[in-house]
């Protein structure tokens, strides 16, 4: 008996459902078209002998822009069912599409204009397009197959349209609102990045190119877009930056022509006035026309990025080749040589024991002395001055900063990347942090400008100025480096005597002089394009060249600041955990002796620093 229930209870939900569903189609259906159209076998042959299919498809119509209307509101001739075999054509404008926009607007619309645009673009077929190429011309379904029917970013509640109707008595008013609302707001009705992928469905699509023809850098045209930085705001959902449709569209979006027509946005002759427009770059100079959106590697193209490209792999493969033998040598030489222990804190210094008299001693006697002398973890003697240690901790915020907010749009493709864009508040504002940065990075560099200068003046005032002591690179860094090389191979006994700044620390300033002028002078272009097209030489050869090496040598400096920097001066052993010179300005004793033995000598002379030679002969043990 409950099993009859139940199945009595299925069976009238059922019916239920199979009503409300019926009423609904018969609702937008009230004189039974779908009687006979719902049949897909519905077909019949006109006059002419070609063969119609009138099959009507009621899902895709509910859920198309005229789920509203039906049938005879727009088959207007049919009175009677059955009908008669023919109909008259359809005419959209007769009511819809102008009388009821002109009750609105007071204008006429249809999309006569649309279609007539469409038909002139690039797009629409050519009379001389072979069969192959106009049957893969998009039609206006292949764009609007998505619902067009886009709902606004606010829609008026049921009161104000009320209020509306108090004198618009026309019937459907919010619908066609709601329908044409955001096209007054947008150029668009889909997102810019659902633009980007609507394009690339045909123009990256290897078949497509083919049978078009498209070579060269036109068959790149996708892949040069998806590396711009327009593409990666997109991507990290930013708005306010160029897709396609951008630059390719004229006055309207279906006017997209080819280059070589005289009308086309992108025409030599006009591209300077799309670049123009507002939101883009109003205040640019006819001269950003020579910038390169699609930055092609094709020899026909862009010769010199391919150059550029392949010199940058090359320097990053030697300068990493370079400095991680120098490291392996190094880490390998001081512990075969009980130079240090891994953790600093915990080395011990060595027994001296040296068959020579006691008293004062002459530097240098004892080989390898920083050995056999105790220190400070924190620092013994002074190495850098307070504006230096400012410099060195504004570069250490703001390259991190620089990291954590570019190098993400570089690696735009990594889930890591959009995690962290995410996390720092998106997109926007993570480019507002990046260029308030890039700000203190520049005024850092200017600051330690002015303390190069002024310090120097004042050291050649007092005659103190020795340009040993600076980073500037000399013939004994080259000499110092060998015989560095020798030493970590066990070939000779001892390091040689080296300056304030050993060969290590020139590598890494002049490495900083060079990626900080590059990231200056191209991040200034990135943000100011429409004034340095004005004053760069050769402006759509060094505006190109500057953009790539920003990337480029922005993922340079973060592996040698990272892999070599960081490792020389807190992991290495003997320096690990960390060296507190970069917050204090002390360096330790055995680190000074080791290597810049040459200024320790200074120090003692000036009677900054103890004599540790007569401290360890006083004390040692003699053989």
């Amino acid at each position: 008996m409950n099993h009859r229930k139940v199945a009595l209870f299925v069976f009238t939900a059922c019916l239920l459902l199979l009503e409300a569903w019926c009423t609904s189609v018969s609702a937008r259906d009230p004189e039974n078209c779908l009687f006979c159209h719902k049949y897909r076998r519905l077909r019949g042959y006109d006059e002419k002998g070609v063969l119609h299919n009138y099959y009507v498809d009621a899902k895709l119509h509910n859920d198309s822009i005229h789920r509203d209307v039906t049938c005879i509101d727009c088959h207007s001739d049919i009175d009677r069912v059955p009908h008669k075999p023919e109909a008259q054509k359809v005419d959209c404008s007769k009511e819809c599409h102008i009388e009821r926009w002109k009750v609105i607007s007071g204008n006429a619309f249809s999309h006569r204009e649309v279609a007539e645009n469409f038909r002139k673009s690039i797009h629409g077929v050519k009379s001389d397009d072979p069969p192959e190429v106009a049957q893969l011309k998009p039609t206006c379904k292949y764009c609007h197959l998505d619902d067009v029917y886009v709902m606004p970013e606010a829609i008026p509640s049921d009161k104000v349209f009320e209020r509306c109707l108090n004198c618009h008595k026309e019937r459907g008013l919010k619908d066609i609102f709601i329908h044409i609302s955001h096209r007054f707001k947008h150029k668009h009705s889909r997102p810019p990045l659902q633009i980007v992928e609507l394009c690339s469905s045909c123009h990256a699509d290897k078949d497509f190119q083919n049978i078009v023809g498209f070579t060269g850098a036109r068959a790149e045209v996708v892949e040069t877009y998806k590396e711009t930085i327009h593409y990666r705001i997109l991507q990290f959902g930013g708005q306010e930056t160029a897709d396609c449709i951008s630059c390719h569209a004229s006055t309207t979006i279906h006017d997209i022509r080819p280059v070589s027509d005289p009308q086309s946005s992108i025409n030599p002759d006009n591209r300077f006035r799309t670049c123009q427009a507002e939101g883009c770059h109003p205040q640019a100079s006819a001269k950003i026309s020579n910038i390169d959106s699609h930055l092609s590697k094709h020899k026909d193209k862009g010769l010199e990025i391919t150059i550029v490209e392949a010199a940058m792999q090359g320097v990053m493969f030697f300068t990493l080749f370079i400095l991680f033998t120098l490291m392996g040598m190094e880490t390998y030489g001081r512990l075969r040589n009980k130079d240090a222990r891994f953790l600093r804190w915990l080395r011990v210094p060595q027994t001296l024991a040296l068959g020579m008299p006691s008293g004062k001693s002459l530097l240098g006697s004892i080989p390898n002395l920083h050995r056999y002398v105790t220190f400070t973890p924190k620092g013994d003697y002074p190495r850098y001055s307070l504006h230096i240690v400012i410099n060195h901790v504004l570069v250490a915020i703001t390259f991190t900063v620089a990291v954590a907010t570019g190098l993400p749009l570089y690696f735009h493709n990594s889930e890591i990347s959009h995690a962290v864009i995410n996390m720092m508040g998106g997109i926007n504002v993570t480019r507002v942090i990046h260029r308030f940065n890039a700000a203190l990075f520049t005024f850092n560099c200017a600051y330690h400008l002015l303390v190069l200068l002024f310090g120097t003046i004042t050291k050649i005032r007092n005659n103190t100025f020795d340009i040993r002591r600076t980073q500037f690179p000399l013939w004994k860094d080259v000499i110092d480096l060998y015989h560095d090389f020798r030493y970590f191979l066990g070939l000779e006994e001892r390091r040689p005597c080296m300056e304030k700044f050993m060969y290590k620390q020139k590598l890494h300033y002049l490495a900083m002089v060079w990626g900080c002028s590059v990231l200056t002078l191209s991040g200034v272009c990135l943000l100011f394009p429409e004034t340095m097209v004005k004053y760069l030489p050769l402006p759509k050869v060094s505006f190109n060249l500057l953009r790539l090496l920003h990337a480029d040598e922005s993922v340079l400096a973060f592996l040698v600041i990272t892999l070599w920097h960081l490792y020389n001066v807190h992991v290495a052993p003997g320096r690990f955990p960390v060296q507190w010179t970069f917050w204090n300005g002390w360096i330790s004793k055995d680190h000074q002796i080791e290597e810049h033995f040459l200024e320790y000598q200074r120090q003692v002379q000036e009677g900054t620093a103890e004599n540790e030679e007569e401290k360890l002969t006083k004390g040692g043990t003699p053989t």
